[in-house]
């Protein structure tokens, strides 16, 4: 996981130049560096979120399900791995938020560019959270 966030921030880098350029020195900078360090943190524990919710539905009611001898103790572990990213990006949202109040109150950015990083982040986070796993009765064989 911590190789996706690494990419996302160098994504997000990449993406966003004028924000770092944009914001004046001292306490917008900070604020403006953790914006983008936890809107990358989100970005990649949404995107191991679904990969792993992915990988359940795979193993519950796809081709896996009847060619893996035990897939359903495999979806069981993808959920169980899947949980507590939807935990971690519910956290790291309220905080993404507080930030992101902070720059708006300090001035750090354009609202354009402050709503350039919000709300892709907010939606990511959000599609998470308010997701559910399939529901139904994958106990017993695979058969």
């Amino acid at each position: 996981m911590k190789a996706i966030v690494r990419l996302s921030a160098v994504v997000l880098a990449v993406a966003l130049p004028a924000v770092a350029n944009a914001a004046p020195a001292g306490g917008c900078a900070q604020v403006v560096q953790n914006i983008n360090s936890l809107a990358a943190a989100i970005a990649g524990a949404a995107s191991s979120y679904w990969a792993h919710r992915e990988n359940f539905v795979e193993l519950t009611s796809g081709e896996s399900r009847q060619t893996v001898p035990n897939a359903l103790q495999l979806a069981a572990q993808e959920k169980s791995q899947a949980d507590p990213l939807k935990v971690a990006t519910l956290n790291t949202l309220a905080s993404f938020k507080a930030f992101i109040a902070a720059a708006q109150s300090q001035n750090c950015l354009p609202s354009v560019q402050l709503s350039a990083i919000a709300e892709p982040t907010i939606k990511h986070a959000k599609r998470v959270n308010f997701d559910q796993f399939p529901a139904g009765n994958f106990e017993g064989s695979a058969d």
